[in-house]
């Protein structure tokens, strides 16, 4: 038996490539659904996404808007009359190289442990004994 003669062949009354063709639409029928569906929720969620975008895209332009309002020379010229504020004198700035040593100059020296001090204040001394601040 040839592979065409079966192809073309009748079986119970019905072509085998009649029963071929009606499996592969039995199996991409579903696929087709399923694809199909699959891309309606991509589409929703590429409009949603699309969507919080326009939303970003009104809060920039808002929020630019507040900026410039903030930014007006008239708005900041009251608020240094206000605040009583002037522009820096020349001698007051400095250069980067010097801003390490004027953090070091002015950095905060350690401060002791009032609760330490105080028991260390409070312990009784034993002579010969090691003294350890701030055991417990």
């Amino acid at each position: 038996m040839s592979f065409f003669r079966f192809i073309f062949g009748r079986v119970r009354g019905f072509r085998v490539l009649d029963i071929a063709a009606l499996a592969v639409l039995a199996v991409l029928a579903p696929a087709v659904y399923l694809t199909k569906a699959g891309a309606g929720d991509t589409r929703a969620d590429i409009d949603r996404v699309e969507q919080q975008i326009g939303e970003s895209h009104t809060q920039i332009r808002l929020l630019q808007a507040e900026v410039a309002a903030e930014e007006q020379p008239e708005r900041l010229a009251s608020l240094s009359a206000q605040f009583k504020l002037q522009p820096i004198a020349a001698n007051h700035e400095i250069s980067i190289e010097t801003l390490g040593d004027i953090a070091q100059q002015s950095a905060p020296a350690p401060r002791a442990d009032p609760l330490v001090v105080a028991q260390a204040a409070t312990a009784p001394v034993t002579p010969g004994a090691a003294q350890t601040v701030g055991a417990r």
